[in-house]
């Protein structure tokens, strides 16, 4: 049975009473008006009946008092004997409760069709009336589009045209249904961040294909003060970003959350971060809390991407979130990939995002009026300084050391003393956010030293990307060229011959003359092997007995 109908069938036998609490103010006056009534008739000492009579004929003389008067006027008229009775009765039983009206009139039973219609009507293909009509009509009811109007339109809210069964449980939810409203002023700044991933609303140039791509924004942001504490960029959501977002939050202000809200995406809910033992959280000693999915609107920075996408988004072309023209995005990628025009590139997003990060920052705050959210985070901020940070999550690349310097992506980075590992391979860690300085290691992994950039780059600089572009264009030709040799060897394994060509062939050829063996004309007796005397030993002694 469709929920829809089970939802309709419980209505009726809902309890219909009315109480106290439910009653409106015209039914509570009415029942305080009835008890004057029957405090009168209990309190006069006669009978139910010769004390109605007698109140009666004081209302004819004008002898009651203007208290029961007013109350009399009110109900219209003095109760009948019967009613009396019932107000008594009722008055014994549940007091001034018992006296409230609780007369709906009649009401109209359903028609004969409500539960088909119902279970029609509420499907997520948000049917119409006349569709659901048309389908009683087969069924054998005689119903109109307009009936069925006015039957769905009376029902509660929750088996209307907007139901949940239409329009879907979370819109619903989002939608219709009350929520709670929250306030951030107990909680100071610094001491819970908010979390989340945000797959960017702009196609930029990848950093390795060069193709349209969408880049992963992972942000932090404290929630008392709406500042965002840290962001990073990558590929997809994953565990590295986000701990390479949190970690250089606390490098940077020296200070570590409390509690940090996330959801529980992969990039927030994995081994390496929720470990009991020897998890990022535990070690950090920072308690996770986990979102309910589904429920965005309790995550205070959905609407901090949903303003960066409204500023910064919206100044790119190729933008393609809320709002967009979709045939004006098409028609740019496709000049693109035609070659009419470039994509914009990681770098021009960041600085536009960085740029409207800071207005952000001190623009006014949600709660606080006439305070900007660097304001708030200054006045509120309480800090706890960590222990200790030895997270270093980075891509990593092996580089040469030569002549002090090192050559890594067409860029120069240097630093003191690093000419003591001149002919040495070194470990260098560097970030997509920034290509100021790179960390370099031992290969067994100890940190050594930051090396800084030192030469001008080009403002799209010859970097790893076209590197690794020629690469896998070379790449590509050698796997062809051994997909060609391979074809043709299985060509020739599959190669028929012609039986009759090769006899054929055959037959043409001349049959070489037999020459008899060359013989030599020798005695094998001229060939006599004389054998060479052994010379004999001294004081040898002869097998016949005598001495040599």
């Amino acid at each position: 049975m469709h929920p829809a109908v089970i939802k309709f069938n419980s209505l009726k036998l809902a309890d219909s009473d009315i109480t106290w609490a439910n009653a409106t103010d015209k039914a509570r006056k009415t029942a305080q008006n009835r008890t004057i009534f029957v405090k009168h008739l209990l309190s006069s000492g006669l009978s139910i009946d010769k004390a109605r009579q007698a109140l009666v004929t004081a209302l004819d003389q004008h002898l009651v008092t203007p208290a029961l008067h007013q109350a009399i006027s009110y109900l219209g008229k003095v109760p009948t004997r019967a009613t009396a009775h019932n107000w008594v009765k009722a008055y014994k039983e549940k007091g001034t409760e018992g006296l409230l009206p609780n007369n709906k009139g009649r009401v109209a039973a359903p028609p004969p069709w409500a539960a088909k219609a119902l279970e029609i009507y509420h499907s997520p293909n948000s049917l119409s009336f006349a569709f659901v009509a048309r389908d009683l009509n087969k069924m054998g009811y005689k119903v109109d589009a307009a009936q069925v109007r006015r039957f769905i339109n009376s029902m509660p809210h929750e088996l209307g045209p907007q139901s949940p069964y239409r329009v879907g449980t979370k819109i619903y939810a989002d939608k219709h249904k009350d929520f709670k409203l929250r306030t951030t002023k107990n909680i100071p700044a610094g001491f819970i961040y908010n979390g989340d991933g945000h797959t960017i609303d702009v196609h930029l140039e990848h950093t390795e294909s060069g193709e349209s791509f969408r880049y992963e924004l992972t942000a932090f942001q404290d929630v008392r003060s709406r500042k965002i504490v840290a962001w990073d960029l990558s590929i997809a959501e994953n565990s590295l970003a986000t701990l390479r977002a949190l970690t250089d939050s606390i490098k940077d202000l020296n200070h570590k959350p409390y509690l940090i809200y996330v959801d529980n995406g992969s990039g927030y809910k994995n081994h390496m971060m929720c470990d009991e033992n020897c998890g990022v959280y535990t070690q950090l000693d920072i308690e996770p809390i986990f979102a309910i999915p589904g429920n965005a609107r309790a995550k205070w920075i959905e609407r901090f991407f949903r303003n960066m996408e409204e500023n910064v988004g919206k100044r790119f072309e190729t933008y393609c979130g809320r709002g967009h023209d979709n045939r004006h995005l098409l028609k740019v990628l496709k000049e693109v990939k035609q070659g009419k025009r470039s994509l914009p590139t990681l770098e021009d997003w960041i600085a536009e995002f960085e740029a409207w990060l800071e207005e952000y920052h001190n623009s006014e705050h949600p709660e606080e009026k006439g305070k900007t959210r660097n304001q708030v985070w200054e006045e509120s901020f309480e800090q706890s300084i960590p222990e200790t940070i030895n997270f270093e999550y980075l891509p990593k690349t092996i580089v040469n050391v030569r002549k002090g310097q090192i050559r890594f992506d067409n860029r120069i980075y240097s630093a003191d003393f690093l000419y003591q590992f001149n002919g040495k391979q070194l470990v260098a860690g560097y970030s997509m956010k920034s290509s100021e300085r790179i960390h370099l290691y031992e290969v067994t992994g100890e940190f050594l030293m930051y090396a800084f950039l030192k030469s001008k780059v080009k403002a799209v600089p010859d970097s790893r990307i076209d590197q690794r572009r020629l690469e896998r264009k070379e790449n590509r030709k050698k796997r062809l060229t051994k997909e060609i040799q391979k074809i043709e060897r299985e060509d020739s394994l599959t190669r028929i011959v012609d039986v009759e060509e090769v006899e054929l062939i055959e037959a043409e050829t001349k049959t070489l003359p037999l020459k008899e063996p060359e013989r030599l004309d020798m005695d094998i007796a001229d060939f006599v092997i004389e054998p060479i005397p052994t010379p004999k030993q001294p004081n040898s002694i002869d097998l016949f007995g005598e001495d040599q």
